[in-house]
């Protein structure tokens, strides 16, 4: 580039020609100073020549210095569009000539406004000879160099889309791996446990054995087991590659058995659901009774008494050491509940009828208290908690007898298994 650009410098400077007026000689020696003048040549002044040789070289050197600076730098933008490119480029290029060729008419004219009108253009034609020159080579470089960054980045992006080269890996389907996980390495019977299959190898046949007997080929199975014992789980995988298989062993524990049975405690009294649960358990087994009423009661025993008729249940539950646990329900049906008590009496003396106690109280079984009041005075003339000591008809059993009528007894029962333990009637009094 340096070598091109000063073969046209020395090209320009040996085709120019200095245009000759010898008026305007005359007219410029008269405006010099006179130590200007002391030594006139045949073609005019030698200062007026050494001015002109000043400007000249200034202006040339001027212009090798800042353009071969110019050359010397390198552009680092990558152009996507080559139109856009040559554009960019030329419109810079434009840009700098006009600033050389500011700068060199700035000079041109400073020094020559010190010799006069003529002299400033001719120097002038020669300083836009050079930058003629000059814009021509740099825009023959810019395009050069446009079209070097195009080529470049059209192989960059030729090379970026070339398809890459993979090398082949192992097949994952080719490729065995069996690995499963259970939800629990112990269990009791009959309860599930759940298997996760985490082999690889998808296109591999995945088979299970239980070791019970009992085989699967779901991905990921539930099974539960029969019998107590120690079972070897086995999950085996068979493909293209050849089979694998993993084992795990999973421990069942027994569970209990109880017996569960329901009587009544009242045999023949249909009116008083009072009832026996009972059950036979081991040693290391703990019993739990709940009822429907919300009652829970612990042993191998439970008496319940419903209150209320309807339908009733009893669950029995039975949890071993282990605990693996086993429960049973029984459903029991009543009827309205009372305490079967009669509705008068007569203590005459002739034996028959004589006394006064609702039947339930002795055959129940529960601490109860009883009132006997008259409804006429507000007076309680009979009170006892003895189930063996029925009221006889006299103020507080004392042998004072009491008028016929009407009377108010009240048994409040005393067991918490009772949720209305209060029990209000009347009874009648005849002699």
């Amino acid at each position: 580039m340096k070598n091109s650009f000063d073969d046209k410098i020395k090209e320009a400077f040996e085709n120019f020609e200095m245009p000759y007026d010898a008026n305007a000689w005359a007219e410029l020696e008269q405006k010099l100073p006179n130590s200007l003048v002391a030594e006139p040549h045949a073609n005019g002044s030698s200062a007026i020549w050494k001015i002109v040789a000043l400007v000249t070289v200034a202006a040339v050197a001027t212009s090798i210095w800042y353009f071969s600076n110019k050359t010397e730098v390198k552009t680092e933008q990558v152009a996507v569009d080559s139109q856009k490119v040559d554009e960019a480029v030329v419109s810079q290029t434009e840009e700098e000539a006009s600033e050389i060729r500011t700068v060199e008419k700035t000079v041109t004219t400073e020094t020559s406004s010190e010799v006069n009108t003529t002299s400033s253009k001719q120097d002038l034609q020669i300083t836009e000879t050079f930058a003629d020159v000059d814009e021509e080579i740099m825009r023959s470089s810019a395009i050069e160099e446009s079209n070097e960054i195009v080529e470049q980045n059209t192989a960059e992006e030729k090379e970026d889309n070339s398809p890459n080269e993979v090398t082949p890996l192992a097949s994952e389907e080719n490729s065995i791996s069996v690995d499963f996980i259970a939800s629990s390495s112990t269990a009791c019977v009959n309860q599930e446990v759940s298997f996760i299959n985490e082999s690889k190898g998808k296109t591999a046949n995945m088979l299970w054995d239980f070791g019970d007997g009992y085989t699967s080929t779901e991905k990921d199975p539930v099974h539960s087991f029969g019998a107590p014992g120690t079972y070897t789980v086995t999950l085996r995988a068979t493909g293209k590659s050849g089979e694998a298989d993993k084992t795990i062993d999973i421990k069942i524990y027994p569970v209990p058995t109880p017996e569960f049975s329901a009587e009544r405690k009242l045999n023949g009294y249909q009116a008083i659901p009072l009832y026996l649960f009972s059950t036979v358990t081991q040693s290391d087994e703990k019993a739990v009774w709940s009822f429907s009423d919300g009652s829970r009661i612990s042993g191998i025993e439970a008496t319940r008494l419903f209150r209320l008729s309807g339908n009733h249940t009893a669950k029995l539950t039975v949890t071993n050491k282990f605990g693996c646990s086993t429960t049973k329900i029984q459903e029991v049906v009543t009827k309205k509940f009372n305490l079967l008590a009669p509705t008068a009496f007569t203590p005459s003396g002739d034996g028959i009828n004589e006394t006064f106690m609702p039947k339930a109280l002795p055959v129940m079984g529960i601490a109860f208290e009883m009132t006997i009041q008259d409804p006429k005075t507000g007076q309680v003339v009979y009170r006892t908690e003895d189930a063996s000591a029925p009221w006889n008809g006299t103020l507080n059993n004392s042998g004072v007898e009491l008028e016929q009528g009407l009377y108010v007894w009240t048994v409040v029962l005393k067991d918490s298994v009772v949720e209305n333990r209060v029990f209000t009637e009347a009874i009648q009094l005849t002699r």
